[in-house]
């Protein structure tokens, strides 16, 4: 049993050292142009280890790409349910999300890998059960700290939401994706309008 454990333990620190250095390589270089041999030498396993875990270079991206979505949601989680006020949260998140989309090669946003269907089908389900209830949080504490217009309905907001969450689930080049992430959290009168006028 013992030794079981030991083996479970290297053989999820394996996967875990392919996945790091696949983010990392295909973070600088883009999907396409990163091959299993070189994510094998980064991880310091053989090519063989990666066909163990993963089918081939398409699926490794997509479960490298899940991997940062968890990772992005979970600090996600800790800050809106911070006791931080609803414009420091706000900073924070686009902050965090453009730095995000700053550290993916410029290839990546307008890749095949983007159009995927397993990959819109997972945004789509994470979207509906993480992201959207997260930003309901967030839009609430606004809304009872006076920054949002309590009016607002929900079914109103959840349309907003979605619509700039379809537009982002395409191929786009990084400025763009970033602008409407911008857009999306600050509006046309931008940070210092929404930040400094209540």
């Amino acid at each position: 049993m013992i030794n079981m454990n030991g083996f479970e333990r290297r053989r999820k620190k394996k996967m875990e050292d392919i996945l790091n250095a696949a983010f990392e390589l295909f973070s600088a270089n883009g999907i396409k142009s990163v091959s299993i041999a070189e994510i094998a030498k980064k991880a310091n396993v053989s090519q063989v280890s990666i066909y163990n875990f993963f089918e081939n270079k398409e699926d490794l991206a997509r479960q490298t790409f899940f991997r940062m979505m968890d990772d992005l949601m979970e600090d996600g989680e800790i800050l809106i349910r911070s006791n931080l006020p609803y414009p420091e949260k706000l900073k924070k998140i686009v902050s965090s999300s453009l730095q995000s989309a700053d550290n993916l090669d410029e290839s990546f946003f307008q890749s095949d890998f983007v159009e995927d269907p397993m990959v819109q089908k997972f945004l789509e389900e994470y979207g509906n059960n993480k992201t959207i209830p997260l930003l309901l949080e967030l839009v609430e504490q606004g809304k009872r700290e006076g920054y949002l217009d309590r009016k607002l309905s929900t079914e109103s907001i959840l349309i907003y939401i979605n619509a700039i969450n379809g537009v982002l689930q395409h191929n786009m080049n990084k400025k763009v994706r970033m602008d409407l992430g911008n857009l999306f959290f600050y509006g046309l009168f931008g940070e210092k309008y929404n930040t400094h006028t209540h």
